[in-house]
Parts: structure tokens; C-alpha cells; sequence
């Protein structure tokens, strides 16, 4: 089996099971960790493909990839963030208040210490979700669609993004419940999920969508930051590495497409069993690295392995992976 193992000490503490799928292009399981057939939740992972409908309507709106990108995002909430997202709302005749995904605070820790000091309460636009709903409104009124529900299982909009999901991911059943924003989120086993993600790589290889895969596979790269924010994995992961985007999901889920790979055009879905997120990086950067897909590895050692401190700030231990991929 496949572990991050956290140690005390050096000797083990706790150990989080790693499930992962690595899949060619042309839909063959190239290597794996754990259960491969490990069904699961996409989350946000699945924003890229949430976003086609709106993208042929881009133009129209007077939108550019960094709307699209903030589209697809897990935002910190920072400044920039809110701006963009803002940006979005204004340009498409989308009110905020239409936005059913919630309050939350930053995550942005300067952002929400600023926030504190200064008594501003956080809104809908802080919530990391705000593109992904100002996107889908924007959707809505250029498609014709209404607005009133635009969220619901049952809307015109999410029946058209689960058919592109089943498409992108090649299954017909696939268990629905409602994501921590509000809307349908979709369990797709991880096999299928990385076949999603390399079709990221390949658009072709989905010719119906492929123009609207290649352009949110490019506004990801043109626009990291927009995906997640200063020091985040996926911010990090696209910002210093060539040819690949990376899209975390809650539950610690992570997809990622990579083009040009010694392996050819590859997408890479990995679940961590428990949801324990201080394991999530750590795992898939190194799956990653035994990939051999990363351009400047140095640049990721801040997120590789995690020294744990006491409160007397004392180190007593570390977290980092212990597993090696099965090659298939």
C-alpha cells in the first residue's frame, strides 16, 4: 500500500493511505498507488470542465482568460481575487447577490487579518468558489437560461455540465451530490478521473469540447495566481513548472494534466482516503517527481516534506511520502 507516514522522533505516528491513477492520453493506466478504481469525489477539480459552457459566450461578454481563470478557481480571496471576480460580475450583468455559494472567510491569511483589524466582514466574493458561480451566472444569461436556480441539480446549466463530465470522464453512472458551494458535484472513479485530466493535455482526444479544453488549459497557465494564490499548491505547482496545471479539490483530491511528458500527454488523479490535507501535497509532488514531469523540482521543496513543531516551537517530527508508483 502507499502511505504519507507522519513521524515523531523518527519512528511512525500516523500514516495516510494514497490512492492515485495515472492515465495516457489514449486512455491507458500507465501507473497508480493504492486502489486506482477508488471512487471519489472530483470537487473543484472539476472546474475546467464546469466552465465550458461559458467559454464559446467569452467574447461576447467582453471576457478574457483571466475571467476564465477566476472562473475556474480556488481563490484565497485576496485583493485580486475579489477584483477579478468583481470584473467578471460587472462585465456579464451578473449581480452578486445572485451568488449562491455562501460566505467564508479568505483564506488568505493577510487578507483576513486585514479584513479583522479594519472590522470588514468577509461576503460571497471572498468565497473560494465566487468565480465558479459568477462564471455560471454569466453562462446563464448569455445561453438565455434563468438565473433562479442556476445552482439546482435539475437547472438547463448543471444537466449540460453533467453530460460534459460524463463525456470528459467516459462514465454514464456517476454519483451526484452538492460540493460545498452549493452546486453538483460528481464521484467518478480515479481511473476515469485522470482520463478526464489528460484529455486536459490532449484536447483533441474530445473533439467537441476541444477548443474550450485548450483554452482553459491555457488560461490556468497564463493566470496561476487566479487559480489559487500566493504559496498555495496549485499556484506553486503551475507557477514554477513547465507544461502542466494542477486543480485541487476539498477531501484532499488533486488532478493534473501534463503535456510532453516522457510518458506522452498524461492526467494524474490522486485521493487521499482519509481527506487529510497536510498529506495532499507531499504525496503528489511525489508522484510527480517519480514521474519524472517536473521541470525544476527545487523550486517545490517548501511543499515536499513538512516539519511538525511543538508549541515551544521545538522540532519533533516530519511528514513525507513513503511509496513508490506500481508501473502498469
Amino acid at each position: 500500500m502507499a502511505y504519507v507516514h507522519v513521524l515523531r522522533g523518527g519512528l511512525l505516528e500516523s500514516r495516510h493511505l494514497v490512492h492515485s491513477a495515472v492515465v495516457s492520453s489514449g486512455g491507458r493506466l500507465l501507473a497508480s498507488t493504492g486502489n486506482p478504481q477508488f471512487a471519489s469525489f472530483l470537487r473543484s477539480s472539476a472546474k475546467a470542465f464546469q466552465v465550458q459552457p461559458l467559454i464559446p459566450h467569452l467574447g461576447a461578454l467582453g471576457l478574457n482568460n483571466r475571467h476564465l481563470a477566476i472562473a475556474m478557481a480556488s481563490h484565497a480571496g485576496d485583493a485580486t481575487h475579489v477584483e477579478t471576480v468583481l470584473e467578471l460580475l460587472q462585465m456579464s450583468g451578473v449581480d452578486s447577490s445572485w451568488l449562491k455559494c455562501g460566505i467564508h472567510s479568505p483564506f488568505d491569511e493577510t487578507t483576513r487579518r486585514e479584513m479583522r483589524v479594519i472590522g470588514i466582514k468577509p461576503t460571497v466574493l471572498q468565497n473560494n468558489c465566487s468565480g465558479k458561480h459568477a462564471g455560471m451566472l454569466a453562462a446563464c444569461l448569455a445561453k438565455g437560461l434563468p438565473t433562479q436556480g442556476y445552482h439546482l441539480p435539475n437547472h438547463p446549466l448543471q444537466i449540460e455540465i453533467l453530460e460534459i463530465i460524463q463525456k470528459c470522464f467516459e462514465v454514464s453512472d456517476i454519483g451526484v451530490a452538492l460540493d460545498g458551494c452549493s452546486v453538483p458535484c460528481f464521484r467518478v472513479p480515479l481511473e476515469k478521473a485522470a482520463l478526464g485530466m489528460a484529455k486536459l493535455a490532449e484536447p483533441s482526444r474530445q473533439p467537441e469540447l476541444a477548443l474550450g479544453l485548450e483554452q482553459a488549459f491555457d488560461a490556468m497557465r497564463e493566470h496561476p495566481h487566479l487559480i489559487a494564490g500566493t504559496g498555495r499548491a496549485d499556484t506553486v505547482l503551475i507557477s514554477t513548472q513547465a507544461n502542466l496545471i494542477s486543480k485541487i479539490g476539498a477531501e484532499a483530491y488533486v488532478g493534473v494534466a501534463v503535456r510532453h511528458s516522457s510518458h506522452g500527454n498524461i492526467g494524474i488523479a490522486m485521493k487521499i482516503e482519509d481527506g487529510t490535507e497536510r498529506a495532499r501535497d507531499i504525496a503528489i509532488i511525489s508522484i510527480l517527481e517519480q514521474l519524472g514531469v517536473l521541470s525544476d523540482p527545487n523550486a517545490l521543496k517548501p511543499l515536499q516534506t513538512s516539519i511538525t513543531k511543538n508549541h515551544a516551537g521545538l522540532e519533533v517530527g516530519e511528514i513525507r511520502a513513503a511509496f513508490d508508483l506500481t508501473w502498469h
